[in-house]
């Protein structure tokens, strides 16, 4: 089984070949941010993955990051007062947590740099690598939305090999991930924990620096 790293590293390069074949249908490129505006929910796999990118930033760099996720996490505190350090959200539920994605509005991640470069791009969370394409299953076919600068025409027959993904084995890989660290670097249970990408930023000294390498070495697939 690939690690964690190794799989994501894949998921980039077949995103690349996307966009190499369907030039004029994917405008994904460089300082494009489009899908990098609003808060969402990661995994407890990719936010150690966001954090060891976070460990890796320059002093100056790091505060300005901090800054910015400390502001939208005040944002999130106002709108959940219920939630406590490291802002956990599984004891929300998905109406709760769609409830405050809906109030903030949509918020640049604190991750955006200059020129709207992701500044832990190496590091960023699945979602992020995933956004923008066209989402088609390898059973059940096309799903969900995809960004409206991409395949304004829809999807055509002759592309739908090249799209298609197992998007049910990357759920169970990244549930079976996030339960494995609950368990064995937090030492509670739970496969859905999820976290807001910001509050990983702002609480980063205060937690999430602790459990760093344990959870790294299970992302690198080491037993």
């Amino acid at each position: 089984m690939q690690s964690y790293r190794q799989s994501l590293e894949a998921l980039d390069r077949w995103f690349s070949s996307i966009v190499n074949a369907y030039p004029g249908r994917m405008q994904c490129r460089l300082g494009c941010a489009s899908c990098c505006y609003g808060l969402w929910d990661v995994s407890l796999p990719d936010a150690f993955l966001a954090a060891e990118g976070i460990r890796r930033l320059p002093p100056a760099v790091l505060d300005a990051v901090r800054a910015r996720a400390s502001e939208i996490q005040r944002t999130i505190r106002r709108l959940a007062p219920e939630l406590t350090s490291p802002y956990f959200l599984d004891a929300l539920g998905e109406e709760g947590i769609d409830r405050i994605v809906e109030a903030a509005g949509s918020p640049g991640c604190p991750f955006l740099g200059n020129g709207d470069r992701c500044l832990i791009y190496e590091y960023r969370p699945l979602a992020c690598r995933l956004e923008g394409v066209p989402m088609v299953d390898l059973g059940d076919g096309p799903f969900g939305d995809w960004c409206e600068l991409n395949f304004t025409d829809g999807i055509p027959d002759d592309a739908r090999r090249d799209l298609a993904l197992d998007y049910a084995g990357l759920q169970e890989m990244e549930d079976s991930l996030g339960e494995r660290i609950a368990v064995e670097v937090l030492g509670r249970q739970g496969a859905g924990i999820t976290i807001f990408l910001p509050s990983v930023a702002a609480e980063f000294e205060s937690f999430w620096r602790m459990h760093l390498g344990r959870a790294l070495e299970i992302l690198q697939g080491e037993p």
